[in-house]
């Protein structure tokens, strides 16, 4: 079974540990570049950890599953619950607060929020349970029901990744989850637990330009066109199997909201259906560390 201590800081101030002088001598330089910046052009270091998942994260995982599920019609508190449920595998990202600096509110509600989610469902597994069989619907609707035969076959162990987390946290915080998530996985199935998986499918989000001129069928091509929402889901798709893409404009995603001037670069909102087996999972670790770097 997993060691749940051993969850570490994700993102770490390396300005912590520097000497008193050497935080008085720098933080003028900072003020007079921040000065020239404005109010949401700052970078604000933050330090998260990843946490396993309790029965107080609940809104904060059903809200992340929502961003990428949006309106389709899958119970998002039931997967939600089995996330929670199996609390010796995934994380909940967290950001990290000094209870010694401040005991303000507004700092202990950040402390709680669930900032990222990164997890793994046994579709075989569950699949009486209806939340599930909605995903396998839904999966089997997007992807032209290319993955019939491989829900069907019996001997097929098949987990659902999530890899959410707000728009603004940056992809380098993925590989320890996912480096951790790997790492629990093995030791569940040495533990006999449903957790031996031959295959995972991931549903990546990503936004591609809309523009029909020729520089944008030459980015096309390249396919520079497209603008990922998470970067370390492009590695994932180079070597995964693509069975569905589609779009999701006509559904709520704050992250393409707003509207455009004419001369702006429109973007449809999409997802990705990738398929990888369970032998990728170290290529693809390497994959997504060599493609952060």
């Amino acid at each position: 079974m997993a060691n749940l201590n051993q969850k570490r800081p994700i993102e770490d101030d390396s300005s912590s540990d520097s000497s008193g002088e050497e935080e008085d001598d720098s933080q003028d330089e900072e003020m007079g570049e921040e000065e020239q910046l404005g109010e949401n052009d700052r970078e604000i270091q933050v330090e998260f950890a990843g946490q396993s998942p309790i029965a107080e994260d609940f809104h904060g995982i059903k809200n992340l599953l929502h961003q990428l599920f949006l309106k389709a019609h899958v119970n998002l508190s039931g997967l939600t619950e089995l996330i929670i449920q199996q609390s010796y595998i995934g994380s909940i990202l967290q950001q990290c607060i000094d209870n010694d600096d401040s005991d303000d509110e507004e700092d202990g509600n950040a402390e709680d929020e669930v900032f990222g989610v990164t997890s793994v469902i046994n579709l075989s597994h569950h699949k009486d349970v209806e939340c599930v069989k909605e995903v396998k619907q839904y999966l089997l609707e997007k992807t032209q029901q290319k993955l019939v035969e491989l829900f069907n076959n019996p001997s097929n162990h098949i987990g659902l990744l999530f890899n959410e987390r707000f728009i603004n946290i940056p992809p380098q915080v993925s590989v320890p989850l996912l480096e951790n998530l790997c790492k629990e996985i093995g030791e569940a199935k040495e533990a006999g637990k449903p957790f031996d998986f031959t295959h995972f499918i991931l549903i990546c989000k990503l936004h591609e330009s809309t523009r029909k001129d020729q520089e944008s069928k030459k980015k096309k091509a390249k396919g520079s066109n497209i603008l990922w929402v998470n970067a370390e889901e492009e590695p994932i798709s180079e070597i995964g199997e693509v069975l569905g893409e589609y779009s999701v404009r006509n559904e709520s995603d704050s992250a393409v909201s707003g509207t455009w001037d004419e001369d702006d670069e429109q973007l449809d909102p999409k997802r990705r259906i990738v398929l990888i087996s369970a032998a990728q999972l170290p290529e693809m670790l390497t994959k997504i560390k060599e493609f952060l770097q």
